[in-house]
């Protein structure tokens, strides 16, 4: 009886056990622009897990020359980029507290980092146009998917920013994709 119990559980609880964990890692790099009227908005890069590059390489490098041509590269991007504009494109962005409605990305490009067990890289731009403050600005982002099928890691450990006199304090970096700083 035991037994059969056991089995019924296993059973009803199976489906539930395989979706509850990640399905592929993402290192989030971000890089900040600013100029001088203030934060212009960042690129995003995400480096991904062999594993589930593999899968990218498999069905989107037709020729299977390791780099993606220009039609490969549309593939990606409708298949693996563009539906995650449901989710924001997994990135969050807060100015001084208040959530910021993320435009479309641009620039999007995707290579294959033959030197590193053919990783796929996301690269792509965000723009935002917010002005400075004189008092400062706080800057939150992170990088989450609701879904649960994907984690990310912030493998930096400082901001890196391009701009006019940016002064950049109080910096906090989560190991698991959030970023928070300060800028005047």
């Amino acid at each position: 009886m035991v037994k059969k119990i056991i089995l019924i559980l296993f059973i009803v609880f199976m489906p539930v056990m395989l979706f509850a964990h990640p399905h592929s890692s993402i290192n989030a790099y971000t890089h900040y622009y600013f100029d001088k009227s203030g934060f212009m908005g960042f690129y995003i890069q995400w480096i991904f897990d062999p594993l589930y590059s593999s899968q990218i390489v498999y069905e989107c490098d037709i020729d299977g020359d390791l780099s993606f041509s220009a039609e490969e590269l549309k593939q990606v991007e409708s298949y693996y980029f563009s539906k995650l504009d449901n989710y924001n494109y997994y990135t969050k962005l807060e100015i001084d507290n208040k959530l910021v409605t993320l435009g479309n990305p641009v620039n999007f490009s995707a290579e294959i980092d033959k030197n590193d067990d053919n990783v796929v890289i996301f690269t792509f731009y965000i723009s935002v146009n917010h002005p400075y403050n004189k008092d400062g600005t706080s800057i939150f982002t992170d990088f989450t998917d609701p879904t649960g099928y994907s984690t990310f890691i912030c493998p930096q450990r400082s901001i890196s920013v391009n701009g006019d006199a940016v002064q950049i304090s109080k910096v906090e970096i989560n190991r698991l994709g959030s970023i928070l700083f300060t800028y005047k």
